[in-house]
């Protein structure tokens, strides 16, 4: 049989893989819709649960059993650039704050299936239609009062905000920070996602980092202290890893690039974020964060001794666990010298494999690769428990 053809407005490597990412079925980061919504509000909730919760992919032409329905009205650019400037709306007006998403096309059986990459977003909670939503493995949902305030906590101490009062230019590297934090998260983890949908998803990181480092480029502090351009000249190198098209051979330049985000994002952190020591509240909280997520990789690994519940739910089981790495990535990242010397080298390590189970696939092996999974999970669980155990109780002191 004949190999169909895939337009050239459409993404190879997506088209390729749009089967799979069908037959798996929705889960933590994959929402089906089977067209695309008629009321903004019912896109905005989805991409504002992936914001608040983690980075995840909408594919609109898809029902919710995977079946392929595919996308009308797609067939010309006109067509494309309407629904580009539909969703560009809604991430800007209906979604607050607003997040930007990158928007791609796959073919399959001569239909079209739009694909949405949300990037998780670098606050702690995002609205639609003044609403707060978060993602919990097949749903986005409004979230819970207590649920916010979680969400919020947990983000304090990556931002510094642990001080009852905060001038306007440490707020001003507080948001700094999230942002330049987040490129170091995903683009240290390039070569590990180095495939889609991971691919995508961190180049959806990168779009929103660029877009948020010229949002706090244009401010009078930013400008005042010579950090404008510097900012500016990260977004045009992120800009350009986003925007870059997959073909092969692409690679060498695409990790050149990452590196170069790296390392100007890594020089930004050393000149204006580790000078400004975190308070002894902002420590406390730190401290309680990992203490927390300690208890509740522990918790898992102990549902995780049934291989049946992993098996059942394995997306979710996995998204659970890189989500913990998530936040003690971000926390990772700030001098923790004041709890123990050389937390924060520690605690990254096993921050960094906790986010990266996200990326292990599994298989119809036998049970085999979710064994290796839970063993992995269980053996970074206990090196966890162990950093924690060599913190002190009473180890808060101030730099």
């Amino acid at each position: 049989m004949a190999e169909m053809r895939i337009p050239d407005w459409a993404d190879i490597d997506l088209s390729k893989e749009l089967s799979v990412l069908r037959s798996r079925g929705e889960s933590q980061e994959i929402e089906y819709m089977e067209s695309f919504p008629k009321q903004a509000h019912d896109l905005a909730k989805e991409i504002a649960a992936f914001a608040s919760s983690n980075s995840g992919t909408i594919l609109v032409g898809v029902s919710n059993d995977g079946s392929l329905k595919g996308l009308e009205d797609a067939s010309t650019p006109e067509d494309r650039d309407s629904y580009s400037r539909r969703i560009e709306g809604i991430c800007r007006g209906t979604v607050k704050p607003s997040i930007t998403p990158v928007v791609k096309y796959a073919c399959e059986d001569e239909k079209t299936v739009l694909f949405i990459f949300v990037p998780k977003g670098n606050q702690p909670v995002y609205y639609a239609n003044d609403r707060p939503y978060v993602r919990h493995i097949t749903e986005s949902r409004p979230a819970e009062p207590h649920e916010v305030i979680e969400l919020i906590r947990k983000w304090l101490p990556a931002d510094q905000l642990g001080e009852e009062e905060v001038d306007p230019f440490s707020q001003l590297l507080s948001e700094l920070s999230s942002v330049i934090i987040e490129i170091l998260i995903y683009g240290e983890e390039a070569e590990q996602r180095d495939c889609n949908p991971w691919l995508d998803m961190w180049r959806s990181q990168f779009a929103q980092a660029a877009s948020d480092l010229r949002d706090i480029a244009v401010n009078d502090f930013a400008i005042q202290k010579g950090l404008s351009d510097k900012l500016s000249e990260l977004a045009d190198i992120l800009e350009g890893v986003a925007s870059v098209t997959l073909t092969m051979g692409m690679w060498n330049d695409l990790k050149d690039n990452t590196t170069k985000a790296v390392e100007k994002a890594t020089m930004i952190r050393a000149l204006w974020i580790d000078t400004k020591a975190l308070s002894e509240a902002s420590l406390m909280q730190v401290k309680k964060v990992i203490i927390e997520s300690a208890r509740k990789l522990s918790n898992l690994c102990i549902r995780a001794k049934d291989g049946d519940y992993v098996w059942r739910n394995a997306d979710s089981f996995q998204a659970e666990v890189s989500e913990i790495g998530y936040s003690l990535l971000r926390i990772s990242y700030y001098n923790l010298d004041g709890i123990k010397e050389n937390l924060g080298w520690e605690l990254q390590t096993v921050a960094r494999n906790l986010h990266l189970v996200e990326t292990i696939r599994l298989y119809l092996d036998g049970g085999n690769s979710i064994r290796r999974l839970v063993e992995q999970v269980q053996h970074y669980s206990d090196e966890l428990n162990k950093i924690v155990s060599l913190v002190p109780v009473d180890s808060i002191r101030i730099l």
